[in-house]
This record gives C-alpha cells, sequence and structure tokens, in this order.
C-alpha cells in the first residue's frame, strides 16, 4: 500500500530518530496523515512513511482532503 492510498482507520508504520512507531491514521494535516498512537499523537508524512495496512473501518477523509487541497 503506497502513501497516496492511506484512508482514515489505515494503520499505519512510520519512523523517527527514536525507531518505528505505527498507529492508526485518523485525519490528514498539512504535515501527513495524524495517527493515534496510544499516547501523543504522530505525524507521518511521505518523507517518513514505512508501511500501511487496509484498517476494517476505513472510509476517506474528505474534509482533511479539502482543507490541504486535495493532498
Amino acid at each position: 500500500m503506497k502513501y497516496a492510498d492511506i484512508q482514515s482507520g489505515d494503520m499505519v508504520t512510520g519512523k523517527n530518530k527514536f525507531g518505528e512507531f505505527k498507529g492508526r491514521a485518523k485525519i490528514l494535516g498539512p504535515a501527513g496523515w495524524v495517527l493515534n498512537c496510544g499516547g501523543a499523537p504522530k505525524i507521518v508524512g511521505p518523507d517518513n512513511f514505512v508501511k500501511a495496512r487496509k484498517g476494517a473501518n476505513r472510509e476517506p477523509d474528505y474534509l482533511g482532503a479539502f482543507l490541504n487541497g486535495g493532498v
């Protein structure tokens, strides 16, 4: 699955300087997808995206896409 195919509800894995993290995609922001990781939210953009898996209750984020120019 590619970064462009992510929808709200998907399980997304990203990386930062501390290693990899994963969480459920919630909303598309200007810097990338906001993930619910069970603690502090994290951001995954095209530059730190590793992989994604389709969620059972996935749905497109029309509001996030509209606010951010259809990214």
